[in-house]
């Protein structure tokens, strides 16, 4: 998804102006770095940029109307004259005739991903656009063969053509790259416009959950747009009305927690945990405050024994008996 560009104007001010002056004054710099700390929102006004550059009706500052037909193309990665290798580990929300992207999740930037990238341009004529773009996400984690053969790619720019690299960390890439680009420095996003940017997507309570339990914004949207996210977050506020219950601790490991299913994974059992401690912390359960602290402290020390290699089920059993017996201890 886009950036939003009222958020973008008041958390990324110099991002704003810096962009919105290359786009008015056609300025465009022919390869751009977009490095900053994680959770800020690269990605995103990435694919802002990419639309602005082929936008049919560009606002008054530059950027992309986002309903035109253009814009909505390259928002689905159906345009021919958009090329996106998405960061590792993700799962692209379109998989296109168009993209080289099939495989279920992205891995680290190789000389090969370079090679499909210029395939990718010399393959597909060029469609009725002012621009064409290319996004390589975690590009702070490309082999030193994949940032050999961009560096070729970069100095000897085509016209029309035009790269957007996003790193967490600039000083791990070559500074014969770093060079070629016009560098976009992104300050950390508050957690005002974190909130915002969720409540697009999902309900506030959610959005609450997610920043206060330091998911980044790209770490949300895509645990967001799963199925399995309203069953975690209905089992954990389940769960937490009834947690004394032997019943609904059956009902955990045979309706949601069962042995070699999909819910059976660290990122579901974290998350099903901090929608837990975001209920405790923020007040939402009937219970004492000596009993809030003694279950903020079980689930603390279960994120930290979840880090390590683990037998799930063994854990789950665990957690459900310690606070099953806090809980208890509060009603005698």
């Amino acid at each position: 998804m886009p950036m939003n560009k009222e958020i973008l104007r008041q958390e990324q001010p110099i991002v704003y102006h810096t962009l919105s002056n290359a786009l008015k004054n056609k300025r465009l710099a022919h390869a751009y770095l977009f490095t900053g700390p994680k959770g800020s929102p690269k990605a995103e006004t990435a694919l802002l940029l990419a639309q602005s550059m082929m936008c049919q009706h560009p606002d008054a500052d530059g950027f992309a109307c986002g309903q035109c037909d253009q814009c909505k193309r390259v928002e689905q990665e159906e345009s021919l004259d958009f090329f996106w290798k998405h960061a590792i580990g993700t799962i692209p929300e379109k998989n296109t005739t168009f993209t080289h992207t099939k495989a279920k999740k992205t891995e680290r930037l190789k000389k090969q991903d370079i090679v499909n990238l210029q395939a990718f341009f010399e393959a597909t004529s060029a469609e009725k656009a002012n621009a064409r773009v290319y996004i390589l996400e975690d590009y702070d984690q490309a082999t030193q063969e994949a940032s050999n053969s961009l560096l070729k790619f970069l100095e000897e720019p085509q016209p029309g053509i035009y790269g957007i690299l996003i790193a967490d960390d600039k000083n791990m890439i070559l500074p014969t790259i770093q060079s070629r680009c016009q560098t976009v420095i992104f300050r950390p996003p508050s957690k005002a416009s974190m909130i915002q940017a969720l409540t697009e997507v999902t309900d506030r309570d959610s959005a609450e959950m997610f920043v206060e339990s330091g998911y980044t914004l790209a770490q949300a949207k895509e645990l967001i747009d799963q199925e399995a996210f309203p069953i975690i977050k209905q089992a954990a506020i389940d769960y937490s009305r009834n947690w004394d219950s032997y019943a609904e601790i059956s009902r955990m490991q045979t309706k949601i927690f069962i042995p070699k299913s999909t819910l059976m994974d660290k990122k579901w059992i974290r998350l099903w945990m901090e929608w837990l401690l975001y209920r405790i912390k923020n007040h939402k359960l009937p219970i004492a405050f000596e009993t809030e602290v003694s279950l903020q402290r079980i689930l603390v020390e279960a994120f930290d024994i979840l880090r390590a290699p683990v037998d799930l089920a063994l854990f789950l059993d665990k957690l459900y008996t310690q606070i099953r017996k806090v809980v208890l201890d509060e009603k005698r």
